[in-house]
């Protein structure tokens, strides 16, 4: 039996050591520590028996074993040691859902992942002692992204337009998420288990909206795992791709993928997946103890949902940007008369208004790119800010390329509005200068 291997999950890591920091962080998996002791030091006697003594070579099982001192001269030295471990007390209660005092222990190995089948009297992995092993079940709505390894999960949001199909695949291939599935295959109705342990009928267009709106959810709780991994300019164009699946794509993913997804699903997985979830919420009605880990799952989750969500919001007030970038009601306000008399004159991209708008918003974009605590919220709001900006500019220009001889141009628009400052021409002009032409000087 591999020391690799989570007999949960069934997944395999390169080394015990990664095996162990799984132990200690997934959902899942969790086990304490005397427990992960517990399971090294009971694999590792496992392993033992099927080891010849004389030259240290260990076997996949006991027939092997005997195998291999029958036909060397091994076997002239030693005697073939009984493959009999019955002492499994030190397992942890996990582990004993998942063995038993009487099986051969003749655990094979194949395509990486453990054979969950004990063949000693037929005895089936999932039943011990007349005893059924549950299947925990992420309610729908409430699987666990973060399960996801962050490479997976890089390459994933790496993917451009297909991340949004990639993700699904990805969740809903796990068992634990596969939490629907149809009552009747000849009608639309799908039954998804909520956090209640109770089922929620959908029609299908409308559980086809609720999966795609989750594989939106996903993508921006990736972007939250893995925000430390890209730089800012990164995580902006990744969010507006996901803002581009969100609002564009929606149809040709359902129309062409996501449907094909959900009925492949119906079609190869459906009775197994209607079982499980009918053992399942029984379970959770019976077994108080299951209700509870299934119940603290939840809360988990919610609770890492809100971490998530908090990151899209904006962290670095106006204030504060206007603090070290100069509030551009003083600064406009100060030299107002100036910058409306230029428009009798001046074309409208010379201006000093649209040069000062034009280089504001690059000062903000580097004031926020170079902030340490900026959030993912900061850097949706900068491109929100830029397109204000921009739409106030182009209103501005209009105004401009209607104005006739002797016209003022009136320079206020909703959210742009800055009254006259009676204060030193000079003094305002200064400033003016200071904190636009040498903004980089002035971020903090």
């Amino acid at each position: 039996m591999s020391n690799n291997i989570c007999y949960k999950c069934k997944i395999e890591f390169k080394f015990p050591s990664m095996l162990k920091t799984h132990f200690r962080r997934s959902y899942h998996c969790l086990l304490s520590e005397e427990e992960i002791l517990n399971f090294f030091n009971n694999i590792n006697n496992i392993n033992n028996n099927n080891k010849c003594i004389k030259c240290n070579k260990i076997f996949k099982n006991i027939q092997a074993h005997k195998r291999h001192l029958k036909e060397t001269k091994c076997g002239k030295s030693q005697e073939v040691i009984p493959n009999n471990i019955s002492n499994h007390n030190n397992i942890p209660n996990q582990i004993n859902n998942t063995t038993n005092n009487n099986t051969n222990n003749n655990l094979t190995n194949s395509n990486n992942i453990i054979n969950n089948n004990i063949t000693n009297n037929n005895i089936n992995n999932n039943t011990i002692n007349n005893t059924t092993i549950i299947q925990h079940i992420n309610p729908f709505g409430f699987e666990d992204v973060r399960l996801i390894p962050i490479p997976e999960m890089k390459q994933i949001l790496n993917a451009g337009n297909d991340a949004g199909f990639q993700i699904i695949k990805t969740i809903y291939n796990k068992i634990e998420n596969k939490n629907f599935y149809k009552p009747n295959m000849s009608r639309p109705e799908i039954a998804c288990l909520n956090t209640d342990f109770k089922l929620t009928i959908y029609k299908s267009k409308e559980f086809c909206d609720a999966l795609f709106d989750r594989c939106i959810a996903f993508l921006h709780h990736m972007l939250h795992l893995c925000k430390n991994e890209y730089s800012k300019n990164a995580i902006k164009n990744i969010y507006e791709n996901i803002e581009y699946i969100e609002t564009t794509m929606r149809t040709e993913i359902y129309d062409k993928k996501l449907q094909n997804i959900i009925e492949s699903e119906f079609r190869n997985n459906n009775l197994g997946n209607k079982d499980r979830i009918s053992k399942f919420i029984k379970e959770v009605k019976d077994n108080i103890e299951t209700k509870e880990q299934s119940t603290s799952l939840i809360n988990n989750l919610l609770t890492f949902n809100n971490e998530s969500n908090n990151e899209y919001k904006t962290s670095i007030t106006e204030k504060e940007i206007n603090s070290a970038l100069g509030d551009p009601k003083v600064l406009l306000g100060i030299i107002k008369s100036e910058l409306i008399e230029e428009f009798n004159y001046n074309r409208f991209e010379d201006t000093k208004f649209y040069k000062f708008w034009s280089d504001r918003i690059k000062n903000e974009s580097i004031y926020i790119n170079k902030c340490k605590t900026a959030t993912i919220g900061d850097i949706k709001n900068l491109k929100i800010r830029k397109m204000q900006i921009e739409l106030m500019l182009n209103i501005i220009k209009s105004r401009s390329d209607c104005l006739t001889a002797g016209e003022l141009i009136n320079l206020d628009v909703e959210g742009f509005v800055f009254e006259q400052i009676n204060d030193d021409e000079d003094e305002g002009k200064d400033e003016y200068v200071n904190n636009n032409t040498n903004y980089e000087n002035n971020l903090i």
